[in-house]
């Protein structure tokens, strides 16, 4: 009698193991993936590389658990008779599920229209599904185990992680961390002497800005930069516009990029880009700080950029002021002296810089 309890005991108890491996159970709020990378973040910032290095792989782990059980959940949502009936619609959805209380695809529902957006699923279930069966990478880890890899001089590995990063970056929870993973990514090309890296991703980053594909507007700022007007440099800064501050760094390095491969016209084109961009953000800045402020030539343009210490501190960041002679230098090698040497003339007698303002006057008058 007793063989024959326990036999029926280990009967049910295999049974059970089996039901439960045969569809995954919801992760434990402590075990979602996002918290275990930043704790990732936090052993990085404290410079525990192994530490780091261990959670994002916990955090990847944890990751395929989360979307193994979404995946689950939304499949047997899909498939139920009620939902068929009702149509792809989330918005038309949500009703019938609410009355079946099914409240874990809703809770799926909801944690993923609040991250992307119903348009962003076009309103659809099936879309929204097919987006989860997507999610096997997880680009905000392989970013940080870049960085580690990096700072441990394993350069080639780091670059394999970013270039992973890159490729999976629409999947990103934050897309604007995308830029980030290219400026990295850039960065390494340039440390590594990988100039085809380099140039590949500083493009990619100016890419949708709006005006590194304008070609008008490339023909029109050289028209402006050839004109032989003792205004020249006024004229051509109230003409030209944009606004694309993110893209600030990347055509200033591409401007470097092209100038060390003596490709004179595009250096100039990426150059003029950088400038144009960061004299369009800093006056921006100058209105906000100063509402009665508006552009009345470069001179006093630099000495209004002169009054704000946290301005300069932005513009020496972001290396504004290298730029504006930088560009001043491709004006003259495209043949454009007048406008040359009257940007290097206003930089030496007026530029916040006294590094830049300093390199203006030699310029002006080598020896």
């Amino acid at each position: 009698m007793k063989r024959k309890i326990f036999f029926t005991a280990f009967v049910l108890l295999a049974l059970g193991g089996l039901l439960s491996a045969q569809h995954p159970v919801k992760p434990k709020t402590s075990e979602q993936s996002w918290r275990v990378l930043a704790r990732a973040q936090a052993a990085f910032e404290k410079g525990d590389y192994g530490e780091a290095i261990s959670l994002c792989e916990a955090a990847k782990e944890s990751r395929a658990r989360e979307l193994e059980w979404n995946r689950y959940v939304m499949k047997n949502a899909l498939n139920s008779p009620e939902v068929k009936k009702k149509g792809p619609f989330i918005s038309d959805l949500i009703p019938v599920l609410k009355a079946r209380e099914d409240f874990d695809a809703l809770e799926i529902i909801d944690y993923w229209l609040g991250k992307r957006g119903a348009r962003y699923f076009d309103d659809s279930l099936p879309k929204l599904n097919d987006y989860l069966m997507r999610l096997n990478e997880y680009p905000e880890c392989d970013f940080l185990l870049a960085k580690i890899y990096r700072l441990e001089g394993e350069y080639q590995m780091a670059m394999g992680f970013l270039q992973n990063a890159r490729a999976q970056s629409d999947l990103l929870d934050v897309p604007a961390q995308k830029s980030d993973i290219l400026y990295e990514t850039a960065d390494l090309a340039k440390s590594l002497g990988d100039q085809k890296e380099l140039e590949g991703s500083l493009l990619l980053i100016v890419a949708d800005d709006g005006l590194y594909k304008d070609d008008a507007s490339k023909r029109a700022m050289a028209r402006s930069a050839a004109l032989k007007r003792k205004d020249a440099v006024d004229y051509f800064f109230m003409l030209h516009r944009h606004s694309a501050v993110n893209s600030i760094k990347a055509y200033f390095e591409l401007g470097e990029l092209y100038k060390s491969q003596k490709r004179v016209r595009d250096a100039w084109n990426m150059t003029a880009n950088g400038v144009t961009c960061a004299l369009t953000w800093t006056l921006e800045i100058l209105r906000d700080r100063s509402p009665e402020y508006s552009f009345d030539g470069l001179r006093d343009f630099f000495a209004e950029c002169g009054r704000y210490q946290d301005v300069l501190e932005w513009s020496g960041k972001m290396q504004v002021w290298k730029g504006f002679f930088d560009m001043a230098l491709s004006a003259k090698e495209n043949g454009w002296e007048n406008f040359g040497d009257s940007l290097l003339s206003a930089m030496a007698f007026s530029c916040p810089d006294p590094y830049w303002a300093a390199a203006a006057k030699t310029a002006l008058n080598p020896l």
